[in-house]
C-alpha cells in the first residue's frame, strides 16, 4: 500500500511539472509567434525552475497531491486556480518592480496561468470520464428507461448527473419538470427544464417517459400525491430519492430510488412538538415500555431514546418482537442509556412485581395488548384478559410503586364498542381511572386514543400488499367502510406529547384527520402497484365480520372533548367508576371464563358497558 501511495504521488508530481513547464514553455512561443528572442529566450531559461517550482509547492499545499482524481467538482477547480493565482499574481509584481526586466512580459504570465489551468482541469476531467465509462457501464442494460425528473434543484442536478455517468443503471434523463420559472427553459447537465409541474402528463407524452422520479428529498405529503396523481394518469411509475437526513448523513446514496408507498401519500404534514416539555418527562428517567415489540413499542423505543432517558426496558411476550427490537433499534442507539429487554407476558403479576422492584420505573407506557378485532371476536375471554385485567394489574402494580406518570395506548374502537376487542381497550380505560382515584394513589394515569396505524401488523396495508403481490383479488368488507389513519411516527410523537400534559385521570383523543374510505386505499395501492382494477387485479367485497363497523367514531356522545395547547390533541376527564368495579367485574368474569361461555361474557360486559353491542348469537335459534 505505501508503495503504491508513493508511486501515485510521484506521477502526479511528474505529470504537474510537465503540464507546468509546458504551459509555461508555450506562453512565450505564442507571445513571440514561435519565434522567441535571444533575450527572452534567456529570461525563459532562467525563470522556467523556480516558477515550476513555485507551482508545484502550492499545488501541494492545495491538496493536489491527496486528490482523488476520478472525482471533480467545483471545490476541486477552485484550489487548483486558487494554486495557479498566486504565482502569477507574484510574477506581476515582480514585473512592476523589475519594470520589466529579467521577468516574463504580463502576456505570458496571463497566458501561462490560463493554460495551466486548462491542463489540470482537464486531466482531472478526463480521469473522471475515463472512471465513469468503466467496463460495468459498457455492459449497460440494453433497455433503458426514460426518466423524467421533478424538481431541477441541487438534488435533481445530482441525480441527472449520476444517471449520466453510471450507464450501467439504464437510466436516461429526458427532461425535467420544475415550478421555478427562473429554471424552465434553460438545461441542466444538457438536460432541458421543459416545463412546471402541473405539466407533466403533456411533459411526458413528448419525451416518451416511462419513469417519474420525485427529486425532493423533504417534498410535502401533498406535493408528493399531486405528482403522483398526474404520473398515474399516464400509466407512469413513480419513485422517490431518500430521505434528505439520509442522504446527509451517508445511510443512502442519492441513486437508491425506492417507489412510492402509500404512506407517502396518506400521512399528514408534521406538527411541531414541544421537544423541551418531553424532554423534561423523559430525561433522565427509568422510563419501562410494554409491547416494545410491536409497531406502536417500536416507536416508542425509537423517540423516547432520542430524549436521553436514564434507563429504558423493554418487554415483550414475543421472543422474536424482542430480538428484533434489539437487533434494528437498540443496538444502534447511544451508549449513554442503558436499555435492557426482557421476554414477559403482562398478564404475570408476580414477575411484573419482582421488575418493579428492582428497575423501579418512573414513566410507564403500556402499549401491550391484543388489538385484532376478528381474532378476539372469537376469543372475549383472551381479550379481557390481557387488555383489561393485565392493565388493572399493572396499573395496581405501578401505584404501589409510585410510578410518577403511566401512560395507557387506547383505541379509536373503545368509543362505542361492538367488538369485544373494542370493549375489552374501554373497561382497560375506565381501571387506570378507578386506579387514579385509589386512597394514597400518587401516580398520573392517563390513556392516548387513535386509530389505524399506517404499514402495522394489524392494518389492511400489509394485508393488501400481499394480496396484490399474490395478484388478487383484493378483498374489502364494505364499499363504505371507512377508517381513521395516521402514521406510526405521528402518533407516539402526539403520545409523548399527550403525556406531558396530563395530571392523572384524562383520556387524550388524537385528531386523526379525515377518515379515509377503505377501498380507495385499495385502489390506491393496486394504482401504486402499476396494476389496473377490474384488468389486471378484482376488488371483492366481503361483507362485515362480526364486531367490525361501517365507520369509526372519535367520541361518545356523554364525552365532553376540551382543546389542549396542541391544535392535533384534545381530551376529557371520564367519570371515574366506583372502586370495587374491577373486582365486582372479575368476580363475575371469572366462573365465565371457566366454562369459556363466550356469548355470556359478552352480555355481561354489557352491564359495564352499556353502549357495547355486540354480535350476539340468539339463544332460541340454537
Amino acid at each position: 500500500m505505501t508503495r503504491y501511495l508513493n508511486l501515485h504521488v510521484l506521477g502526479l508530481l511528474v505529470t504537474y511539472a510537465i503540464l507546468g513547464s509546458g504551459s509555461y514553455w508555450l506562453a512565450y512561443e505564442l507571445r513571440f509567434d514561435f519565434n522567441v528572442t535571444e533575450q527572452y529566450e534567456l529570461v525563459r531559461v532562467q525563470t522556467l525552475w523556480w516558477v515550476l517550482i513555485l507551482k508545484l509547492m502550492l499545488l501541494v499545499a492545495f491538496g493536489q497531491l491527496e486528490c482523488v482524481l476520478a472525482y471533480f467538482r467545483l471545490p476541486d477547480a477552485l484550489r487548483i486556480l486558487s494554486a495557479l493565482v498566486i504565482p502569477a499574481i507574484i510574477l506581476i509584481s515582480m514585473w512592476y518592480i523589475y519594470a520589466g526586466k529579467g521577468v516574463p512580459p504580463r502576456s505570458v504570465i496571463l497566458s501561462d496561468f490560463q493554460m495551466s489551468f486548462l491542463g489540470l482541469t482537464a486531466l482531472r476531467i478526463l480521469f473522471r470520464i475515463k472512471s465513469s465509462h468503466s467496463l460495468t457501464d459498457w455492459m449497460a442494460p440494453k433497455q433503458t428507461k426514460n426518466v423524467l425528473i421533478v424538481g431541477a434543484g441541487e438534488v435533481g442536478a445530482g441525480l441527472c448527473s449520476e444517471f449520466m455517468s453510471k450507464a450501467r443503471l439504464g437510466m436516461q434523463v429526458v427532461a425535467f419538470v420544475d415550478d421555478d420559472p427562473q429554471k424552465i427553459g434553460r438545461y441542466v447537465h444538457g438536460v432541458l427544464v421543459a416545463a412546471p409541474v402541473n405539466e407533466l402528463s403533456s411533459v411526458a407524452q413528448s419525451y416518451d417517459a416511462n419513469k417519474v422520479v420525485i427529486a425532493f428529498p423533504s417534498a410535502s405529503i401533498k406535493r408528493t400525491r399531486e405528482v403522483t396523481e398526474l404520473a398515474q394518469r399516464e400509466g407512469l411509475s413513480v419513485e422517490t430519492v431518500p430521505a434528505l437526513s439520509d442522504l446527509v448523513s451517508g445511510r443512502a446514496e442519492i441513486t437508491q430510488l425506492r417507489p412510492i408507498q402509500l404512506e407517502d401519500l396518506l400521512g399528514r404534514t408534521a406538527v411541531d412538538l414541544n421537544s423541551s416539555d418531553i424532554e423534561s418527562m423523559l430525561s433522565t428517567k427509568r422510563v419501562l415500555i410494554t409491547g416494545a415489540g410491536g409497531s406502536i413499542g417500536c416507536e416508542l423505543t425509537k423517540q423516547i431514546l432520542s430524549y436521553a432517558p436514564g434507563s429504558l426496558l423493554c418487554i415483550d411476550q414475543a421472543e422474536m418482537a424482542i430480538f428484533n427490537l434489539q437487533q434494528e433499534i437498540i443496538d444502534g442507539c447511544a451508549a449513554t442509556t442503558d436499555v435492557q429487554t426482557k421476554v414477559l407476558d403482562v398478564g404475570d403479576a408476580e414477575s411484573l412485581r419482582a421488575i418493579f422492584k428492582s428497575f423501579k420505573p418512573e414513566v410507564v407506557f403500556h402499549a401491550a395488548a391484543h388489538k385484532h378485532v376478528n381474532l378476539m371476536e372469537g376469543q372475549p375471554a383472551e381479550a379481557l384478559k390481557n387488555n383489561f385485567i393485565a392493565t388493572a394489574q399493572l396499573a395496581s402494580i405501578a401505584s404501589a410503586s409510585d410510578v410518577e406518570r403511566f401512560i395507557l395506548i387506547s383505541t379509536d374502537k373503545a368509543i362505542n364498542p361492538t367488538s369485544a376487542m373494542g370493549a375489552s381497550k374501554r373497561l382497560a380505560e375506565m381501571a387506570i381511572q378507578e386506579q387514579q382515584i385509589v386512597d394514597g394513589n400518587k401516580t398520573q394515569f392517563m390513556a392516548v386514543r387513535f386509530g389505524n396505524v399506517l404499514g402495522s401488523s394489524g392494518s389492511v396495508i400489509p394485508i393488501f400488499r400481499r394480496q396484490i403481490q399474490l395478484g388478487g383479488p383484493v378483498t374489502v368488507t364494505d364499499p363504505e367502510v371507512t377508517r381513521f389513519f395516521m402514521t406510526v411516527k405521528e402518533s407516539v410523537g402526539l403520545v409523548l406529547q399527550s403525556a406531558t400534559q396530563g395530571s392523572g385521570g384524562e383520556i387524550f383523543v388524537l385528531d386523526m384527520g379525515e377518515s379515509l374510505k377503505i377501498v380507495d386505499i385499495a385502489r390506491q395501492m393496486i394504482a401504486l402497484s402499476g396494476l389496473k382494477e377490474g384488468h389486471d387485479i378484482d376488488i371483492e367485497f366481503i361483507g362485515l365480520r362480526a364486531g367490525e363497523k361501517v365507520y369509526e367514531e372519535v367520541q361518545h356522545l356523554s364525552e365532553v372533548l376540551q382543546t389542549t395547547s396542541h391544535p392535533r390533541i384534545r381530551r376529557f376527564i371520564g367519570s371515574p367508576t366506583k372502586e370495587t368495579f374491577i373486582q365486582e367485574l372479575l368476580d363475575e368474569l371469572r366462573p365465565l371464563f371457566e366454562s369459556n361461555n363466550s356469548e355470556e361474557i359478552k352480555r355481561r360486559i354489557q352491564k359495564w358497558i352499556p353502549e357495547y353491542q355486540p354480535a350476539l348469537v340468539d339463544s332460541n335459534s340454537k
